[in-house]
């Protein structure tokens, strides 16, 4: 016949089968730096964990886009800077040129720097980072222009419509433009798709023909609509002044949402080693104990009682 555990026995091994499997949570907490290792951990607390990691995982999206943007935006910016250093390189070489002691040989080699001005211009609005034309707008795979010397403009648009509908969102959703087309910058046109007075392209043309003429009154001419154009894509500018601002102030606040949320999913499921440390000297001390206890207890049987 066999005869089960006494109450007392039972009650024994439950409490020391509790303690096992409080003292089994603890050390995985330790080892994995988690409170909740497992749904059943703390099944009211799953649902928060899960949101606020995945308003976590879409903060560090955002800041991870604002910081490829921000790159590509300070990158144009300098090449519109570097456009403007460009353009009144040749104003100057266009003055030179209109001075009454040009013979037509001089003004012709001027011609050839202004034109080559124009290619480097051209070599700008191609300004890529990272497989990302930046001048290129929504077509951002391909550069806008390439050299031409027998076009009106001195180049060929490669790109058109050229147009920029790119709208970059911030952490609370608003979104704002960081780009302009090389068209916008360079190449302005009317309408009737001609050029305006602040096509840069345009204008350096007309100033490389007017040099090559040697007519000293077209070279003023030229040079004047070339200032126009330089004073045009030097105003420019302030939109890259404006979207860096934009695009610094998003990833600052992306970033504080970035720190509130990882604080609260920490609060949420991080384990306190100190605390987890104490509680599994705590529960491993009340398994020896009771260990000891269920070792030293009376025990009696049968032949005790025939003695």
């Amino acid at each position: 016949m066999i005869i089960g555990l006494s109450a007392s026995n039972q009650q024994f091994l439950a409490s020391l089968n509790l303690l096992q499997s409080n003292l089994n949570q603890a050390d995985q907490q330790l080892a994995s730096g988690l409170k909740i290792n497992q749904a059943s951990d703390a099944p009211q607390s799953i649902q928060d964990i899960f949101q606020t990691r995945a308003e976590l995982g879409q903060a560090n999206q955002t800041v991870q886009n604002l910081n490829t943007i921000q790159g590509q935006v300070q990158t144009a910016d300098s090449a519109v800077q570097s456009a403007i250093q460009l353009l009144n390189q040749a104003v100057s070489l266009g003055t030179e040129g209109a001075g009454p002691t040009m013979t037509l040989p001089q003004q012709q080699a001027l011609a050839s720097q202004v034109q080559g001005l124009e290619a480097q211009l051209v070599a700008i609005s191609a300004t890529e980072v990272g497989g990302v034309f930046v001048f290129s707008g929504d077509a951002s795979g391909s550069p806008a222009y390439q050299v031409d010397t027998s076009s009106p403009t001195g180049v060929d648009r490669l790109i058109t419509p050229q147009q920029s509908t790119l709208q970059v969102a911030g952490p609370t959703g608003v979104t704002f433009q960081v780009s302009m087309t090389a068209q916008d910058l360079f190449d302005q046109r009317d309408s009737n798709d001609s050029p305006t007075a602040n096509n840069a392209f345009a204008a350096l043309n007309k100033l490389t023909q007017a040099l090559q003429s040697g007519n000293t009154a077209n070279i003023t001419q030229a040079v004047n609509g070339l200032q126009t154009a330089a004073n045009y894509v030097n105003n420019q500018t302030g939109f890259y002044g404006t979207a860096e601002n934009n695009i610094t102030a998003a990833i600052d606040l992306a970033q504080k949402f970035q720190v509130q949320d990882q604080t609260q999913l920490s609060g949420l499921q991080d384990a306190n080693a100190a605390t987890v440390a104490v509680e599994v000297t705590q529960i491993t001390t009340a398994l020896n104990a009771a260990m000891s206890a269920q070792a030293h207890k009376p025990t009696t049987s049968l032949f005790d009682f025939l003695h």
